[in-house]
């Protein structure tokens, strides 16, 4: 039986996480402890193409390009970076440049290719040069092993954060710009906060969607675990994405659950009702017709299964990172849902002056969910185009 409860969606819970025992609620499972000292490589990391560059079917004239690095001893221990821009010839020396950092379980990889609800494809398609970065997590398979996973134990946020800034050096070698914008999802919106405190003459705004800086640490994951699962000894892994590829097939098919009478109003519930977030539009609000269930359908088939589970005990921000951050002064532009948690927005804000700038602008969204901020129905209107205008106003 699928319960909408065992959904995860842009970051993993626990399966014994009660969002209502903690005053930050599911705001904890963004929590990520970032370490002050950064894990940084002897040599530049090298970054080769792979494979030919590729036209994207559903946005004409935005192609997408993609490199990769080796960043390890394992099989593992890679990246990779998705440029997409104007084509068929990549920008030598683009007006804008934007790094777009995912959340948890996501990767770079154009997940529908329609302007509409894809910030990265909407951005390319008016002019900026958008590079979306796929972590080492991209490259575990999701019938891993529990011997193979063992590698994840040791991928730490300063681990990703070193990761970030050989994204972030190549790019800037890549565009010969000296400073990047930086766009982050969920818990992609702490790692942009993370590097931004570590790298703040590289980083020359900040776009925030749905995300915020770390309150508090929370519980460390059972002893002997090394990675969080995305699926749930209900809603598994399996199921879950056999639910996503029936609604992207036929949406009007004949549910999985007798109850529903569609893949459609299946996947319609498993998103609002999802627990974890609230149980009340906080993943999703298709009911109140801010997001379409056949893309939340592509973005979700697209998540990778695990992701490191020591994240989740590391110390939060220290106060030295902190303090680096405020002394930044970069500008932010911040997009909040609101069904999550009721203080949900107050944390978006409160996290957006973090770096004292005298430049922030906060937009919140009432009735809006999580997903519904990164690709709901009015995304394009209202998170996409104010990020453009914003982007052509901080560009020099």
């Amino acid at each position: 039986m699928i319960e909408s409860r065992k959904l995860r969606a842009s970051y993993r819970l626990s399966p014994r996480f009660d969002w209502r025992l903690s005053v930050a609620g599911v705001a904890a499972a963004l929590v990520l402890s970032l370490s002050a000292v950064a894990v940084s490589a002897a040599e530049p990391v090298q970054f080769t193409a792979a494979g030919a560059p590729r036209e994207l079917k559903g946005a004409p004239g935005v192609y997408e390009w993609r490199f990769e690095a080796k960043v390890g001893p394992s099989a593992y221990d890679r990246i990779a970076i998705h440029r997409i821009a104007k084509g068929p010839s990549p920008p030598a020396h683009p007006a804008i440049v934007m790094l777009y950092l995912p959340g948890t379980n996501m990767n770079g990889e154009v997940a529908i290719d329609d302007a509409r609800y894809s910030l990265p494809i909407y951005l390319a398609a008016n002019g900026v040069d958008v590079w979306a970065m796929d972590y080492r997590t991209h490259f575990v398979p999701a019938d891993a092993t529990e011997a193979q996973l063992g590698e994840l134990k040791d991928w730490t946020n300063g681990l990703f954060e070193s990761d970030i800034d050989a994204v972030a050096r190549f790019i800037l070698a890549q565009t010969h710009r000296d400073r990047i914008f930086l766009a982050g999802f969920s818990r992609g919106v702490t790692y942009e906060y993370l590097y931004a405190a570590m790298h703040p003459a590289v980083v020359k705004g900040i776009v925030v969607l749905d995300g915020f800086l770390p309150r508090h640490a929370f519980a460390r994951a059972p002893s002997g675990q090394v990675a969080d699962d995305l699926g749930g000894p209900h809603l598994t892994f399996d199921k879950r994405q056999h639910l996503m590829e029936m609604v992207i097939a036929n949406p009007d098919q004949p549910a999985p659950i007798p109850k529903y009478k569609t893949a459609r109003e299946n996947l319609e519930h498993v998103v609002y009702d999802a627990k974890d977030f609230g149980g009340k539009g906080g993943l999703a609000n298709p009911m109140g017709g801010f997001s379409d269930p056949v893309v939340l359908a592509h973005v979700l088939a697209a998540y990778d299964r695990w992701w490191p589970a020591v994240q989740n005990s590391e110390d939060s921000f220290s106060p030295e990172l902190l303090a680096a951050l405020k002394a930044s002064k970069i500008p932010v532009l911040a997009f909040s849902s609101t069904n999550i948690a009721s203080d949900w927005p107050s944390w978006v804000e409160e996290s957006a002056h973090s770096t004292s700038s005298s430049d922030v602008t906060v937009l919140k969204f009432p009735g809006a969910g999580h997903l519904d901020v990164l690709c709901g129905t009015r995304s394009e209107a209202e998170v996409y185009a104010p990020t453009l205008a914003w982007l052509r106003r901080h560009q020099k």
